[in-house]
């Protein structure tokens, strides 16, 4: 399965080796390059660094339009909304995975239909449960 993950942080360098051991390719797409080339060294892991990760053209180069899992985890609620709703509505990416710190918005979406992971304790199990749905 291929996943494509926009932001690296904490959570995306937690959760990609995790993922590349069970066997799923990766690319992650980032204006961060030290946290990039940190996962850039795990095998099945592809990086692109970014000036925007929310214009489409960097989504088409990470390849948006051909992965089965899509997770926003940057550190922007908005940017994690805006992204997801494109790889749901214009990519048709089949799994889509929005990680969302505010409450009022985690609601909203999660009404719009979209799965939505917040800030919770066991938040890796939460998004590893959101991916095997």
């Amino acid at each position: 399965m291929r996943v494509l993950i926009v932001g690296c942080g904490r959570l995306t360098t937690a959760l990609v080796p995790d993922l590349a051991e069970s066997g799923f390719e990766i690319t992650v797409v980032s204006r961060l390059r030290e946290c990039l080339e940190s996962l850039s060294e795990i095998p099945g892991v592809q990086v692109v660094l970014t000036t925007e990760p929310a214009m489409q053209e960097f989504l088409q180069q990470a390849g948006v339009d051909t992965v089965d899992i899509f997770l926003a985890l940057s550190d922007d609620d908005h940017r994690n909304a805006l992204v997801s709703q494109i790889a749901r509505y214009i990519y048709n990416v089949p799994k889509v995975i929005c990680h969302l710190d505010n409450p009022q918005l985690q609601i909203f979406y999660t009404g719009l239909g979209m799965d939505v992971v917040g800030h919770s304790i066991g938040l890796l199990q939460d998004i590893h449960q959101a991916i095997s749905k």
